[in-house]
C-alpha cells in the first residue's frame, strides 16, 4: 500500500485535472456535489456510471490549495501525498494498493471474497490492487444511509460490505443484503455531508470500525470515483443525491393500497377464496401477488395452463372487483429446447458467458438455467420486449426476485466458492461479472420498467425488486427481503426502511407478518399497524408457514387488522401527496425524527419511532404484550390522534396503545388530508376531510390526479386560523370537509370559507 500522489494540475473542459508518476485524477463541479476521480489508465478518465444521471458540470477555479465552484461549498485539496477536507470531513489520505500488499489479516477484513488478491484466478478480477481512501473521524459524528442495512439506526462503529448476496438467515448483525448502496451521510452537531463511491466492484465501509480514530472506504477495483455531497442538514443530503441519482416516478394510486402475496398460492381457485375471504370480512385490497407456482416449470414468461387457464379472463375478474395482479419474473432462464425464451436468447448470445465463450449454465428455480446479459443495452430491449406477454394478459405490475443474481448451482463450481452467485469471471461482454454483479438487478428492473412504458405508455410502471443499486428508485420499488415472523425482524424494518429512504429509496416495505416461520396473531396485527405507515404496505409469506392473511387468525384479530387497513385507505389522500413530493424532490415518505429537527440531538439516537411526511409522527409497539411505550416528541405542541391529548415538547411521555390502535401524533402547525377508508380508482378524493391541529395556524396540502397515466394533476391548499378556513382547489361535485379533535375526543368540523 503506498499513498497517491500529484505533481502538476490544470484546469480545462470544466475540470481540474491532476497528473503523477503514477495516478491521475479528474475533479469536477456538479450542480450538488464534488466528483473526485482518479484512475491510472487513460480510457478511465471518461468513465460512465450505471447511478449518475445528473451530467451538468459547473466551471472550477483552482489555486493551488482549494477548488471552488457557484453553490458549492470550498474543496481543499492537498497535491502530494494526496488529501482534501470538505464540509468538516478530512481524508488524511488515500493509498493504492498493489496485489503483493494483499496478505493475512488485513485480506481477510476488506476482500473477503478474494477480488484482489494475487492468489486468486486473474481472470474477472480487476486490474490492480484496488484504493483506500482513510477519513479522520470525531467522536460526535454518526452515519446513516448505507441503504438496506441490519441493526440500529446509526451506522457507525462497523464495517459494510457492498455486495448483493441472497441473504435467507438475516440477523441483525448480518451484512451485506440483497441491495448495494456505497452512499452514506455522516452528521454531526446538526451539520451534514454526505460519500457516494461510484464503483460496482465489491466495496467495503469501514466506519470507524478497525479504529475509533478513522474510517476507510475502499474497493477493489481499478478507479476511484468519489462524490461529496455538502448538506448542511440530513434532508439537504438527501435532496441533493436523489437529484444525482435520479428520482422516483409518481407510481399509480393502487400500488400504495394494501397488497396480499403467499408463497402458495398455486392456482386461480385458490387466488379466488384469498380474495373472497377479504370481501366477507370487509377488508380493502388493492393488489393479489402470484409467486413462482403461477408459471410451467419456473420458465418466465408462461403461465400453467391447468393451474392457471385463460389468464387474461382472471386477472380481468380481479380488476373488476378493483384488485390489480402482479407476478414474479426472475432472471434465470430455463434452458429447455423448444422453449421460446430461452431459443431468442441463444440466438442473440444475450446470456452471460464464461470466457470461452459458452454459457454460464447452472440451477435457480428452474434446472438447468442461463441468466441475461442486461449489461448490454440489446438485451435490456429485448428482455422489455418480453413483457408483452404479461402486460397483454391483464398483469398490472412486475416482481423482480432472485436478480442479485442467485444462483443454487454453477457447473464446474463449488457453492462455497461461488458465494451463490455466478462466478465472478463469467463475462459480460467486455465486463467480468465482479464489476457488473452489484447492479445487475439495477439493469434488470430498467428492462421491466422500460417494458412497461414501451407497451402501455397510458398506465403508470409498477416494479418491485430484490435486488439494486444506487439508482434503482428510478425503475423499481425495493423490499427487504426474506425477514423472519420475529419481533426483532418487525423492530429492525423501522431503521432498514428509514436508511433506505436517506438512500434515495423513498418506496420501500418489509414483508408484514414476516417471511418465513410461524406468526403469531399479535405479531401481524402490530406489523400491520406499522405497515399502515410503510410506504409499500404488503403481507407476504413462505409456503411452509402458518397462514398469515389479515382474516387468517379470526376474531377479535381480523377486525383489528381490518380497521389498520382501513386506516391506510383513510389516509391515502396523504399518502400520495408524500408521493407526488417524492417524485419531485426525493423525499422519503418515512424519515427519522432528525430529518425534521436537525438540531434535536436527542432525535439522532432515536431508532424505533419516524415521522410519515412532516405531520404524522409514528411510534408502534415492538414487543409482545405491550400496551404501553416511551415515545419522544421534539420541541413544539403534538396531538394525540387517536385521544386529542395535547403534549409540549421536547419532552417523553409514555404512550398507551391498545391492539385497536397506533401511538400516532400530529404535529402543530400541520393539516392531514384524509378520504374515506376505501379503495379508489382515482386519486380524485371524495369525500376530501382534513384533519388539522386544533390551535393556532395549521396548513397542509393534497395532490390530486387521475391516479395512473401521465395526465397532469393539481396541488390544493389549505390554511387554517382562528377557527376559519381557506382551500385553494375545486370542491365542485364533492365533499371538502375541515375537522378538528377536541381535547375530549371529540370531533369538531371547521367552517370553510367560498
Amino acid at each position: 500500500m503506498h499513498p497517491v500522489g500529484f505533481s502538476h494540475w490544470k484546469v480545462e473542459d470544466q475540470a481540474l485535472w491532476l497528473t503523477g508518476p503514477t495516478f491521475s485524477a479528474r475533479i469536477e463541479a456538479l450542480p450538488h456535489a464534488w466528483r473526485v476521480l482518479v484512475f491510472q489508465r487513460p480510457q478511465d478518465a471518461k468513465k460512465g456510471s450505471w447511478a449518475v444521471v445528473d451530467e451538468r458540470r459547473l466551471p472550477i477555479v483552482f489555486d493551488g490549495q482549494s477548488a471552488s465552484a457557484e453553490g458549492l461549498p470550498l474543496l481543499a485539496l492537498s497535491l502530494s501525498p494526496f488529501s482534501f477536507a470538505f464540509e468538516g470531513l478530512s481524508a488524511s489520505g488515500l493509498f493504492a494498493h498493489t496485489l503483493a500488499t494483499w496478505r493475512g489479516d488485513e485480506a481477510a477484513a476488506f476482500d473477503p471474497l478474494g477480488l484482489a488478491r494475487p492468489e486468486a484466478p486473474a481472470d474477472g478480477h480487476p486490474l490492480g490492487g484496488g484504493f483506500e481512501l482513510h477519513l479522520k473521524e470525531s467522536p460526535g459524528r454518526r452515519y446513516f444511509g448505507l441503504g438496506e442495512r441490519t441493526g440500529f439506526l446509526d451506522k457507525k462503529g462497523r464495517r459494510y460490505t457492498h455486495w448483493n448476496t441472497d441473504q435467507f438467515d438475516h440477523q441483525e448483525t448480518t451484512d451485506a443484503l440483497y441491495q448495494s448502496h456505497p452512499f452514506v451521510i455522516g452528521s454531526e452537531s446538526g451539520k451534514a455531508f454526505g460519500l457516494f463511491l461510484d464503483e460496482t466492484w465489491k466495496t467495503v465501509f469501514d466506519l470507524a470500525a478497525t479504529t475509533p480514530e478513522e474510517s476507510t472506504l475502499f474497493t477493489p477495483g481499478p478507479t476511484f470515483d468519489l462524490y461529496l455531497i455538502p448538506g448542511p442538514t440530513v434532508r439537504e443530503v438527501t435532496t441533493a443525491f436523489a437529484a444525482l441519482t435520479g428520482k422516483p416516478p409518481l407510481p399509480p394510486l393502487w400500488a400504495l393500497g394494501f397488497h396480499q402475496c403467499r408463497w402458495g398460492y398455486p392456482d386461480a381457485e385458490t387466488v379466488r377464496e384469498v380474495v373472497a375471504n377479504f370481501e366477507a370480512h370487509e377488508i380493502p385490497l388493492s393488489a393479489i401477488w402470484l409467486d413462482i407456482d403461477y408459471m410451467d416449470g419456473y420458465k418466465v414468461f408462461t403461465f400453467h395452463e391447468g393451474r392457471f387457464p385463460e389468464p387474461e379472463k382472471f386477472f380481468a375478474e380481479l380488476k373488476e372487483k378493483g384488485i390489480r395482479t402482479v407476478v414474479i419474473v426472475d432472471p434465470g432462464v430455463k434452458k429447455e429446447a423448444g422453449y421460446s425464451v430461452y431459443e431468442e436468447g441463444r440466438r442473440m448470445r444475450s446470456f452471460v458467458e464464461t470466457p470461452r465463450g459458452d454459457e454460464v449454465v447452472g440451477e435457480v428455480w428452474p434446472k438447468p438455467a442461463v441468466w441475461p446479459d442486461f449489461s448490454r443495452k440489446e438485451v435490456r430491449d429485448w428482455w422489455a420486449g418480453l413483457h408483452r406477454f404479461y402486460l397483454e394478459k391483464g398483469v398490472a405490475g412486475i416482481w423482480n426476485d432472485m436478480n442479485e443474481p442467485s444462483a443454487f448451482s454453477v457447473e464446474g463450481m463449488e457453492e462455497k466458492a461461488l458465494g451463490k452467485t455466478l462466478p465472478l469471471g463469467a463475462r459480460h461482454g467486455e465486463k467480468s461479472h465482479a464489476e457488473v454483479h452489484n447492479v445487475y438487478g439495477l439493469l434488470m428492473s430498467q428492462a421491466a420498467y422500460e417494458g412497461q412504458k414501451r407497451y402501455d405508455p397510458n398506465r403508470r410502471p409498477f416494479v418491485l425488486t430484490r435486488a439494486g443499486f444506487a439508482g434503482i428508485q428510478r425503475y423499481a420499488w425495493v423490499w427487504t427481503g426474506d425477514n423472519k415472523s420475529h419481533w426483532g425482524h418487525l423492530e429492525m424494518s423501522i431503521p432498514m426502511l428509514l436508511n433506505l429512504g436517506l438512500s434515495g429509496v423513498a418506496f420501500a416495505g418489509a414483508d408484514i407478518g414476516g417471511f418465513s416461520e410461524d406468526a403469531s396473531p399479535e405479531l401481524v396485527l402490530r406489523w400491520t399497524w406499522l405497515g399502515t405507515f410503510y410506504p409499500f404496505m404488503r403481507n407476504h409469506s413462505g409456503k411452509t408457514s402458518r397462514r398469515q392473511e389479515p382474516y387468517a387468525f379470526g376474531e377479535p384479530w381480523s377486525g383489528h387488522m381490518r380497521e389498520a387497513i382501513r386506516f391506510r385507505y383513510q389516509l391515502l389522500p396523504y399518502v400520495y401527496t408524500l408521493a407526488e413530493e417524492a417524485s419531485r424532490t426525493g423525499a422519503p415518505l418515512m424519515r427519522p425524527i432528525f430529518y425534521e429537527f436537525p438540531e434535536d440531538e436527542t432525535a439522532y439516537t432515536i431508532h424505533d419511532a419516524f415521522f410519515f411526511g412532516p405531520a404524522l409522527l409514528v411510534a408502534p409497539i415492538i414487543r409482545p404484550g405491550k400496551t404501553h411505550r416511551a415515545v419522544y416528541l421534539p420541541e413544539g405542541r403534538w396531538q394525540d390522534w387517536w385521544t386529542g391529548e395535547i403534549f409540549e415538547g421536547p419532552t417523553w411521555i409514555v404512550a398507551e396503545a391498545g391492539l385497536d390502535r397506533i401511538p400516532l401524533y400530529l404535529r402543530e402547525g400541520h393539516a392531514v388530508p384524509t378520504t374515506d377508508p376505501r379503495p379508489s380508482e382515482t386519486a380524485v378524493f371524495d369525500p376530501l376531510i382534513f384533519r388539522v391541529f386544533p390551535e393556532g395556524q395549521s396548513e397542509g396540502e393534497v395532490y390530486e390526479d387521475s391516479g395512473d397515466g401521465e395526465a397532469a394533476g393539481q396541488r390544493s391548499r389549505l390554511e387554517v386560523e382562528g377557527g376559519r378556513a381557506r382551500f385553494s382547489g375545486s370542491r365542485e361535485g364533492r365533499t371538502v370537509r375541515v375537522e378538528i379533535m377536541t381535547t375530549k375526543g371529540e370531533h369538531v368540523e371547521v367552517t370553510l370559507e367560498d
